[in-house]
């Protein structure tokens, strides 16, 4: 009975931390070679090695041109980038100031200063006298503005937000020196199709119906030289006889005349539109707007006003009058808040009014465990902290 003996392994072709298994992993930055997760850890540990390679280790010549050599020096780079744009996301995220120098960094394209065109668009801004809240950087509203300085006509040209009697919202540009109804008008006629318009001038404009002799006369061709040969050789035509009716002459129908032109629709039986502002920045459920005159320009009716990013303006054929239901006017805002705020103000005087210090207590009567204010009405107070659970500002 013969028995065989397996060759134990060398210890060098063991893990060089259990020594038991064979490895299966290299340590990038030391090549040293482990079997197991734990046992790379553990290596860390022992040797105080981060395992991240070193770009600066020496390499051969005949390994740089090659995949592996391209690959080590692409990923250092790319490291490089990710480790840039993680520190500039930190410092953002801690609030941190960045300088934006174009000289420091030349690769990302960073200009200092204002760009191209904002000069312009504040100085009008300045001029005209609104007041513009800006939206932070990457918000949709602050994408959608469009507004700029209209190097035609020297005027600013606004973003505005139109909103429609059924709510629809939709966004043109209109000049600061544009009445808002003709600005309006320019908006509806910018979306209609070009075949649209076309046919419209062409009923405005119609062409002259031909004249009925020149009609006549292209209809009946002219006789040629073959025809009037076979007239002459046909006989000669024959007499009624006496006693036949005369015929009558044949009836022909009238040409048809071209139709007059349509009239264009007086501008009085169109419904006429009033135009409100909205107001941003309000506790209420309902918008609160702002009535603007029709026949004023841009300009005039945003001054000392108060717009978040460009105007939203809606168009409703309702006067201030009779504006309905989900819409509040400024007047009616601003009046119902200074009430609320009257109320809140006597309360605090009653809270904070003359109290008994009879009871030895600076803030009012001892009654076993509860202290209660003298002169405070409660169902008042009531009232007030129920108004203010049902939302600030609304109305009854």
């Amino acid at each position: 009975m013969t028995t065989t003996t397996t060759a134990e392994p060398l210890l060098s072709e063991l893990c060089r931390i259990c020594h038991t298994n064979p490895p299966k992993y290299r340590c990038p930055r030391c090549s040293t070679q482990t079997c197991s997760l734990p046992c790379t850890k553990r290596h860390k540990l022992w040797a105080q090695c981060s395992g991240v390679r070193d770009p600066a280790a020496y390499i051969k010549r005949n390994d740089l041109a090659t995949p592996a050599g391209i690959d080590r020096d692409y990923n250092f780079l790319t490291s490089i980038e990710r480790k840039i744009d993680g520190a500039e996301r930190d410092a953002v995220g801690r609030g941190v100031q960045l300088a934006d120098d174009a000289n420091a960094n030349p690769h990302r394209g960073h200009r200092s200063g204002p760009q191209k065109g904002e000069v312009n668009v504040q100085k009008g801004i300045e001029r005209t006298g609104v007041i513009v809240d800006r939206a932070p950087k990457g918000m949709g509203r602050s994408k959608d503005n469009r507004t700029h300085w209209h190097k035609k006509h020297k005027c600013l040209s606004w973003t505005v937000e139109w909103v429609h009697e059924d709510g629809k919202k939709e966004l043109g540009s209109c000049l600061e020196t544009l009445p808002l109804v003709e600005a309006y008008a320019r908006f509806i006629a910018d979306k209609q199709p070009s075949t649209k318009k076309r046919k419209l001038d062409g009923e405005q404009n119609p062409t002259p119906p031909p004249s009925t002799t020149t009609t006549i006369a292209t209809a009946q061709p002219q006789p040629s030289a073959r025809s009037t040969d076979e007239q002459q050789q046909q006989p000669p035509p024959q007499p009624p006889p006496p006693n036949s009716e005369p015929t009558s002459p044949p009836q022909t129908s009238p040409l048809p005349t071209a139709p007059p032109p349509t009239q264009p629709i007086p501008a009085s039986t169109t419904p006429a539109l009033n135009f409100y502002l909205h107001r941003p920045h309000t506790p209420t459920p309902d918008p609160v707007v702002i009535p603007l005159p029709s026949h004023s320009p841009l300009s005039t009716s945003l001054h000392n006003r108060i717009i978040l990013e460009f105007p939203t303006i809606y168009t409703l054929p309702y006067p201030p009058s009779s504006l309905p239901d989900g819409y509040i006017l400024e007047d009616e805002f601003l009046g119902q808040a200074s009430r609320e705020e009257k109320e809140v103000e006597e309360l605090l005087a009653l809270v904070k009014g003359p109290v008994d210090l009879g009871a030895g207590m600076g803030y009012g009567e001892a009654e076993g465990d509860n202290v209660r204010a003298v002169g405070l009405d409660d169902r008042k107070l009531l009232d007030v902290l129920k108004r203010d659970l049902e939302g600030v500002g609304r109305f009854v």
